[in-house]
């Protein structure tokens, strides 16, 4: 039996979503961590990143610590796209699209400016493809985006391989609280 991606998506987003909050926090850090020490964070200036929603991995402190050097970009619902937006105060965000927190106002940025890309999504393989909620706001996205493309992850969230379409984007490295894995 060929397993779906919204069977995937659903069985691996419960998993998500109801972990034990003390483990969720302690493999957030640890997450936090490897992704604050890799060699493309501390190179990139400009940096996207994504508001935690449906258990996600939390990255907000981090949105700080991008700001004390560099451009954080956070996505923005807009008709079927998402667009980038400068961030200057990561606390004046509001509910956007979905009800996922998105920044009130600032500067847009094109995706050229990236110099890092660190995405969510629910179900990632060994080979850095992604299952996100479904919308397909994030392959489209990626397209425009040259930089390297970071997926962040629970260990539980990735499989052997995912079921794919010819429109998903694959990543360039998946990192999760055990793991870092690059794509050949």
């Amino acid at each position: 039996m060929t397993i779906t991606k919204e069977d995937l998506r659903r069985r691996i987003l419960r998993k998500r979503i109801y972990q034990d909050p003390a483990e969720k926090e302690r493999k957030d850090e640890i997450i936090r961590s490897r992704l604050f020490s890799l060699p493309e964070f501390t190179r990139a200036k400009s940096v996207l990143l994504y508001y935690p929603v449906k258990g996600e991995p939390d990255l907000r402190p981090l949105f700080t610590e991008v700001l004390k050097n560099g451009t954080l970009l956070l996505p923005k619902v807009r008709g079927g796209e998402l667009a980038l937006v400068k961030v200057k105060d990561p606390n004046r965000l509001r509910a956007g699209a979905f009800g996922i927190p998105e920044p009130e106002e600032g500067e847009e940025a094109d995706p050229e400016e990236v110099e890092l890309a660190v995405v969510p999504g629910v179900v990632f393989d060994r080979m850095c493809f992604r299952i996100g909620f479904g919308k397909g706001f994030y392959d489209r996205l990626l397209t425009r985006i040259r930089a390297p493309k970071v997926g962040v992850a629970y260990s539980f969230q990735v499989v052997q391989e995912v079921p794919r379409d010819p429109w998903d984007v694959p990543l360039d490295s998946v990192l999760t609280e055990e793991e870092l894995i690059r794509r050949l």
